[in-house]
């Protein structure tokens, strides 16, 4: 532990004190379960087909995304640029909730829906009983052996995840969107912060608890971002693995000292303080310095995802530009482990926006994957 820390001491960047005040500063942003959202778009036109907005990376970018409101209620869903001028950008407007006027304030969202109703007419909410506690979820059991779980990331809530829901709908799957400790809906640890996947995996783990009492005998699990993370620990981890027969990964936190290295770039911090972070993480004295109850040992994690061999099936589906969870640590990934992954690559800007770039190619490649280890035929004779 000296040696990294030295280095950033002794760069000038931190002093001896400040570097382990900073690191803590920063483990606690890492390990924050809920983030405080800016909302800085504010419309300068709209119609009831069309919106300009200020031309940003964001607004610029191809495909269908939702516009948050400060003010709450369901997002104004954004369509294809039409045109660009002066600093502006018109892009179609495909929904405009009552909420939104020139006076309102948005912030740029892959999520396009908050209502489980756009995905499954037939969604319930319901509850999984975990060790913490009733973690709300919604369902739609079509009455089938195998189940849909999704699995949102940290910092976003269950509406991250309907666009897949829609997609599993379609596949003929019953689905279960499940919240987990911490994340504004679960129930909450002492600690109520993220633990990067080193708890929460158990709430997916009830969620297979669950499933049986439906009905259902197996699952795919599509895991969004850390949910991802939880879905390979729960593989890994779980006397209940077995049910779990195909992962579907988007933008996965695969390596944690990636992410947190690329996430100091990206805040202008040096890269070493990412690393720095992934090993204070696992002594108990820093980790709670970090407001964690107790030490998360992510590092051997994160080894033991690339070393243990997958016995199932896993597509990812990974944008080439994300600069939060880097695209090329879902490469190696895949190369390690190339008998049973497949890596779809899209091309645009923000982390879990692989489907707002392109909803029915997003849509066509999970289908293809599912159709290819999961022909017709009875529950469990397929993915050998």
């Amino acid at each position: 532990m000296a040696s990294p820390l030295k280095a950033v001491a002794c760069s000038g960047l931190l002093g001896a004190a400040g570097a382990l005040a900073g690191a803590a500063w920063a483990a606690r942003q890492a390990t924050s379960a809920t983030y405080r959202r800016r909302y800085g778009t504010a419309p300068l036109a709209i119609s009831d087909s069309e919106i300009e907005l200020p031309a940003t990376r964001h607004t610029l970018a191809p495909g269908q995304f939702g516009l948050q409101l400060s003010a709450g209620g369901p997002p104004a869903v954004i369509g294809p640029v039409i045109s660009t001028s002066d600093g502006r950008v018109t892009r179609s407007l495909l929904h405009r909730p009552a909420g939104l006027s020139l006076e309102s304030r948005g912030r740029w969202s892959g999520i396009v829906s908050v209502d489980p109703s756009s995905a499954a007419a037939d969604v319930v909410e319901t509850f999984v009983e975990t060790t913490l506690g009733p973690a709300p979820a919604w369902m739609i059991d079509r009455g089938t052996d195998r189940w849909a779980i999704h699995v949102h990331g940290q910092g976003s809530a269950r509406a991250q995840t309907l666009r897949g829901v829609e997609t599993a709908s379609r596949m003929g799957l019953s689905s279960l969107v499940i919240s987990y400790r911490n994340d504004g809906e679960g129930p909450r640890s002492r600690d109520a912060r993220s633990h990067l996947g080193e708890s929460e995996w158990r709430d997916l783990e009830a969620a297979l608890r669950f499933i049986p009492e439906r009905g259902g005998t197996e699952c795919v699990v599509f895991g969004w971002s850390l949910g991802a993370t939880m879905a390979l620990n729960t593989v890994q981890r779980s006397s209940l693995a077995e049910m779990i027969k195909g992962l579907v990964m988007i933008s996965p936190v695969l390596v944690w000292e990636d992410v947190l290295r690329a996430n100091a770039r990206h805040h202008r911090c040096p890269k070493l303080l990412g690393s720095l972070i992934a090993r204070l993480l696992a002594l108990n004295g820093f980790s709670r310095l970090a407001g964690l109850e107790g030490p998360l040992e992510v590092r051997g994690a994160d080894r033991a995802r690339f070393q243990t061999a997958l016995s199932i099936p896993v597509l990812i589906l990974h944008n080439r530009n994300d600069w939060s969870v880097p695209f090329e640590t879902s490469a190696h990934f895949a190369q390690a482990h190339k008998d049973r992954i497949e890596l779809v690559e899209f091309d645009c800007s923000g982390h879990t926006q692989e489907w707002n770039s392109d909803p029915v190619g997003w849509d066509l490649a999970v289908r293809r994957w599912y159709e290819y280890w999961f022909p017709p035929g009875p529950a469990g004779t397929s993915c050998g």
